[in-house]
């Protein structure tokens, strides 16, 4: 049924504050949900369709069940009592609602979710019924509904306890911290095996009181106790209840922190929080689902990505665990190889230095016990009797650095999970593991900085150990970045002579790789796209190659999803580097697949080929018309205006026409929008006072351009009518090229443009450029070129001129081949004149581009590939490295000439002056 949930919302708002709202409120209640108006009547009249027990109360079967709390009678238990009612069952009742209407309790049992809420504010809730009028809460196949839910229920937890404590103090957040990585390994044990079944939420229920004011109390003296060994004095002295929980240790309840106070509604959320089943739980996900009760400010703010299982096996299987599987294989047939292969993974370390909740870690050793209990298999085989085995991989080969106090104590607490989860694996392939508890020392997890810390003090090293660096670090451009991680970021690349638009995550890479130098230590990391893009190629990379690095995994361009809350919206690569890799493997997807090849050298590009970096240039390469940024109004919108609004002017100040144009930004172009502007190049002051809306908005335009205050802007206050930038082309025509557009296009559309339209800094300009030229760039030789070289925002290609066209290695043409381009840069020109009532939005998405226009670019694409070699290109790999073995011979003449110059202004005589003659 159609559901509008504004009206909802008001509907329910209003039904809370009806006078009559004892007798209607059931009633009231259905109708907003969409029930039929004759359900409604029959329930009313008490008919058959009432399956209530209880005069005064309104069931509908297999909907809902509703009981009026009496005088006296609580809410709470009156809820709970109900939902344990064999009526509920045999009705296949799904929500039981209990209101004394001053408060409201309903339990969703199908979703298992309970709502408590003040009477007046249902309207707020109004989310949780809507399964009545068929809407499901739906998750996604990569979420486990036990972890949102588990999270959910202790962020409510945990915003509870917030208000009721006022936490503020770096302290006080600190033993919240704590208090809640406690709780969560208190529920986990209880449906693990590590304590008695519910043995923490019966001893919560049964010994403390309904208010909640002693809960607080009852954990502190629990918790003490699981501190305390079998024959300790504090344990012996507390009541049997309490001496039941065994002594845990591992330093998980050693340290001492204030227990934050409990009212009677946070404890019947712990005991809600006690019903789910935690056995269920992923350790793995967990700890990114729950870190969602972290604000959104923060989160964003620190550039959090929490990373799925699939994404983390992706940077973890090429890294190592497929080396170790293939020597396994050339082990099986002796059993002296595979003691030193389960003596190799004792010695195995594992770091990740942005850990967060230690996603990669636990993934990491969850898999290293798997692969180990292989290993153990193969031994069996190969042994004449039956071996018993126990693990010898530890938590402490696991290290980690997590700046959030938060995420850093859920790390913790999460490889303990995923360790009990693992002895689980174990017992149930070999009979045997050793005991959960007492704990053991956890991951080597460090509190700090990242970026401020000394890694190899963190996770210590020698030349030849074997060490593996993994993750995923926080993702940030050049304007998301705190003060802070500005200064961080100029510490960490110190000695650079220029940052420009370097990402946050480069941090992690020149860290690691100067960690890994010189060692066997190995790194994959997981990055935003752009480090292997445009400008930020040539300042990274050449750096990391300097120090005897290679990269030797590449997963190209992909776009992100994980298991946060809000699922970043950000396109990725994983790459790795290694000293002296075994080979080098470049993935990428052919539909939802992965494909991988081995290759002879990665370039930084992440396509096979050498490690050249292309560097922003002022020139092109080679002699070519020069492109330029597109005219920069800086105007606050005074220059622009809708047709409506320029023929608004007109019709007021009929001088003004002259003066206006049309304008085309990169929207305007591709898809085909109109917008004009006034252009006062050669007005004179008298002009434009003789035109008083003209000359307003050229006042605020001064106003505008003194108030930002630096220089460039106060220089051209005193013009206010001129584009602060202007590059615009007084005869002829020019080429126009969008700086950015949609990654889904083979070509990116360009234009040849008369001067009299203006183009605006959202494209590039080439002025007198021709159609050869324009034929050149519109090519598929020049379109792979741009692809890889360029930079992105987010996944649109960023076009600029000082690294995409300035660098592009023009071909060597006759006067006869150039002419053959421009007559297929015409055509193709002329078959987009056949289709006006189309943009080139529609002409060039692939799924709508017409077939005249597809085979126009086909053979001209034909055209310009022969330029370079007689032989036609295979596919882009061919074309790229073409054009980079030809921009590197280049780049060598030019420095070439530069060396014989140079040489020759040395011994250049100097002339004698005049004096000395």
């Amino acid at each position: 049924m159609s559901i509008n949930q504004t009206e909802l919302y008001d509907a329910l708002q209003a039904l809370t504050q009806r006078e009559d709202v004892r007798a209607e409120f059931i009633y009231g209640l259905l109708n907003a949900y969409g029930f039929a108006k004759s359900t409604i009547t029959q329930l009313r009249n008490g008919g058959a369709r009432n399956v209530a027990k209880i005069t005064d109360d309104v069931a509908l079967k297999g909907q809902l069940y509703f009981h009026l709390a009496q005088a006296g009678e609580s809410v709470h238990e009156a809820a709970e009592g109900f939902k344990a009612d064999d009526i509920i069952k045999r009705q296949k009742i799904r929500f039981v609602i209990v209101t004394d209407f001053k408060e409201l309790v309903a339990y969703d049992l199908k979703a298992d979710e309970r709502l408590e809420t003040p009477f007046t504010e249902l309207h707020q809730q109004y989310g949780f019924f809507l399964p009545l009028a068929g809407l499901e809460k739906s998750y996604t196949h990569s979420e486990s509904v036990a972890d949102v839910k588990a999270a959910e229920k202790m962020g409510r937890l945990f915003d509870l306890i917030r208000e009721r404590n006022q936490i503020t103090a770096v302290e006080e957040v600190h033993a919240l911290n704590v208090f809640l990585t406690r709780l969560l390994f208190c529920f986990f044990a209880e449906d693990t095996g590590i304590f008695k079944k519910h043995q923490f939420t019966d001893a919560i229920k049964s010994t403390t009181h309904e208010n909640g004011e002693d809960v607080a109390e009852f954990l502190g003296k629990l918790f003490s106790v699981m501190n305390s060994p079998d024959d300790g004095a504090l344990r012996q002295s507390m009541p049997a209840h309490l001496k039941a929980f065994p002594y845990v240790n591992g330093g998980l309840f050693a340290q001492q922190v204030l227990i934050p106070a409990f009212g009677a509604k946070s404890r019947r959320l712990l005991l809600e929080c006690g019903t789910l089943d935690w056995s269920q739980i992923n350790p793995d996900i967990f700890g990114s689902m729950f870190q969602a009760v972290i604000d959104e400010e923060q989160r964003s703010t620190m550039g959090q990505h929490y990373t799925s299982v699939g994404s983390i096996m992706k940077v973890i299987k090429p890294l190592f665990l497929d080396k170790l599987y293939a020597e396994l294989e050339r082990s099986r047939s002796s059993e002296n190889k595979l003691k030193d292969l389960l003596e190799r993974l004792a010695c195995i370390k594992i770091f990740d230095p942005a850990c967060g909740s230690g996603n990669f870690l636990i993934i990491a050793y969850k898999e290293l016990r798997r692969f180990e209990m292989e290993v153990f298999r193969a031994l069996n085989e190969s042994s004449q009797q039956r071996v018993i085995f126990m693990t010898g991989i530890k938590l402490s080969q696991f290290y980690g650095i997590e700046i959030d106090d938060f995420a850093h104590e859920i790390a913790l607490l999460s490889l303990w999970l995923a360790e009990h989860q693992m002895h689980q694996e174990f017992t149930f392939a070999f009979g045997h593991a050793e005991p959960m508890l007492p704990l053991k020392a956890s991951g080597n997890i460090a509190l700090g900085n990242s970026l401020r810390l000394d890694w190899g003090a963190v996770c210590p090293k020698t030349p030849e150990d074997e060490v593996y660096l993994i993750g995923n670090p926080p993702f940030l451009g050049t304007t998301g970045r705190s003060e802070e991680q500005s200064a961080d970021m100029k510490q960490v690349f110190s000695g650079f002579k220029s940052l420009g638009y370097l990402d946050f995550v480069a941090c992690w890479f020149w860290k690691g790789a100067q960690y890994i130098e010189n060692s066997r230590a190995e790194l994959a990391l997981v990055s935003t796209n752009s480090i292997c893009q445009g400008e930020q190629v040539a300042t990274l990379w050449p750096s990391i190659f300097d120090l005897g690095l290679r990269i030797h995994i590449a997963y190209q361009s992909f776009p992100w999803s994980n298991n946060a809350k809000e699922n970043a919206g950000v396109h990725v690569a994983i790459i790795g580097l290694s000293l002296k890799p075994e080979k080098k493997v470049i993935f990428n997807r052919v539909g939802e697949d992965w494909h991988s090849r081995v290759v002879s050298n990665i370039s930084p590009y992440l396509i096979e080929g050498s490690n050249l970096v292309v560097h922003k240039r002022k020139v092109p390469i080679l002699p070519a018309a020069p492109m330029y940024f597109g005219n920069k109004p800086t105007d606050g919108g005074n220059l622009m205006f809708t047709r409506a609004e320029r023929d608004d002017l007109i019709a007021k100040e009929p001088a003004a026409e002259r003066w206006i144009r049309k304008i085309l930004g990169a929207d305007e172009f591709i898809n085909g929008k109109e917008r004009f502007c006034l252009w006062l190049v050669n007005a004179t002051a008298d002009d434009i006072k003789a035109m008083p809306e003209v000359y307003r908005r050229t006042q605020a335009i001064a106003e505008l351009r003194i108030k930002a205050g630096h220089a460039a802007a106060l220089l051209y206050a005193k013009t206010p009518h001129l584009f602060m930038q202007i590059s615009q082309p007084k005869t002829g025509s020019y080429i126009l090229v969008p700086a950015f557009t949609s990654e889904r296009r083979k070509y990116v559309p360009m234009g040849l443009i008369s001067c009299d339209v203006i183009a605006n800094n959202k494209n590039y300009i080439i002025p007198g450029g021709t159609t050869y030229e324009l034929g050149i760039l519109s090519s598929l030789m020049h379109m792979d070129w741009m692809r890889t070289v360029c930079g992105r925002l987010e996944s649109r290609y960023g076009y600029s001129s000082g690294v995409v066209y300035n660098s592009f290695p023009w071909p060597d043409v006759t006067e006869q081949q150039r002419k053959q381009i421009e007559a297929l840069a015409e055509e193709m020109l002329m078959i987009r004149e056949d289709y006006p009532g189309k943009s080139l939005a529609d002409l060039y998405d692939p799924e709508t581009m017409p077939e005249p226009l597809k085979e126009a670019h086909k053979v001209l694409d034909a055209a310009v590939d022969r330029l370079y070699r007689t032989r036609s290109f295979h596919d882009a790999s061919e074309r790229l490295e073409y054009l980079f073995g030809r921009y590197e011979m280049l780049i060598e003449q030019e420095r070439q000439l530069q060396v014989a110059q140079a040489v020759t202004k040395k011994t250049r005589k100097p002339r004698a002056s005049k004096t000395a003659a």
